[in-house]
């Protein structure tokens, strides 16, 4: 249920069906199938994001991420300005619901467009030659008498917990969209889709998530993660007094221990490095712990990141038990589970 509720795919269609009846009978004009399919081409969006954080290699990533930019904004180009010759042509040799299918097929592509280009802007500046967000460091391994250590900020809460938050945001701007459409229809009947998409976008969408940004971010919290031969632990490190200058890590506070267990007691593992869903995932006899990294308000000079995991750590894992399942084309990102005997 999580994965269905997590996917753009779901809330893509669920937002498109909402809009069907309204298509069926020719009436994907009215306000409520419009808001519903430009929310359905926001999902959409992140869909094709989605495909594009999947591609190994970065600088192909960008190259595509370049062309699928470039090919909508051609599409924009070509078929924008020839919208109402497409359409008068269109209800001469096809019934008014299939006119209106195709209508309501164009519209996504206004919030597709808007999420590509913006993610694109974000992504061309982070890999400039100096660019802020290239120069910046992921957390590193310190070799210590405990053992091997690294320092992150990450937010205590499970995926299930992140992902129905997420939800929670998506049904907060399709509600509120809703309502400010249905109510100004006098006025929205009088603008033009760029403008409704500007005014979604900047008036409904740009809050939630500034708000939801930081909810995370104010629930950020300094950990610790400890690997010694054949065990780990997790421990959150308290706000200090005097910060140490210039690096926002804590100076002397005593460390809270959140998990400590072996890897034989270990049941599932996910150590994720990179990206948006960067986090730690252990499941064990000696208890849980879920931390988001991805989400979370990095440390002063750092990325929201983790550092690979070691191959020793990884050959332990394996040793104790544990059996690698494959991802889902992310690199940077192992996930261990222990396998029932017989």
């Amino acid at each position: 249920m999580k994965r269905v509720l997590g996917s753009p795919v779901f809330w893509a269609l669920a937002c498109f069906a909402a809009a069907l009846p309204w298509i069926l009978t020719g009436s994907a004009v009215d306000f409520f199938p419009f808001v519903c399919l430009l929310v359905a081409g926001f999902f959409a969006g992140l869909l094709v994001m989605r495909a594009l954080a999947r591609i190994p290699s970065r600088r192909a990533g960008l190259w595509a991420h370049i062309g699928v930019s470039a090919a909508l904004a051609l599409f924009g180009a070509l078929f924008a300005p020839r919208l109402g010759d497409v359409m008068a042509w269109l209800r001469q040799a096809l019934p008014e619901p299939a006119v209106s299918l195709v209508w309501s097929l164009w519209v996504p592509t206004l919030t597709l467009t808007g999420v590509v280009w913006l993610t694109l802007l974000g992504r061309v500046t982070a890999a400039l030659p100096g660019g802020r967000a290239a120069d910046l460091p992921a957390p590193v391994w310190v070799g210590t008498p405990e053992g091997a250590q690294a320092e992150f900020t990450a937010v205590e809460m499970t995926r299930r917990a992140y992902l129905w938050i997420v939800t929670a945001c998506a049904l907060v701007v399709i509600a509120v969209a809703v309502a400010i459409f249905v109510a100004a229809e006098p006025v929205a009947s009088r603008l033009s889709p760029k403008l409704l998409l500007l005014a979604f976008g900047l008036g409904v969408a740009l809050p939630v998530f500034l708000v939801a940004r930081a909810y995370f971010r104010a629930r950020s919290r300094v950990w610790r993660v400890t690997f010694k031969t054949g065990r780990m632990r997790i421990a959150e490190l308290p706000p200090s007094p005097a910060p140490a200058a210039g690096d926002g890590t804590p100076g002397g506070a005593a460390p809270i221990t959140t998990l400590s267990t072996a890897f034989t007691d270990i049941e599932s593992f996910t150590w994720s490095a990179t990206g948006e869903a960067a986090r730690i995932e252990v499941r064990s006899r000696r208890g849980e712990c879920s931390l988001l990294v991805g989400v979370a308000k990095p440390l002063a000079g750092k990325r929201a990141a983790l550092p690979d995991l070691s191959r020793r750590v990884r050959a332990e894992l394996a040793e104790a038990g544990l059996v690698e399942r494959p991802g889902k084309g992310r690199q940077s990102s192992w996930r261990y589970e222990r396998v029932a005997a017989g």
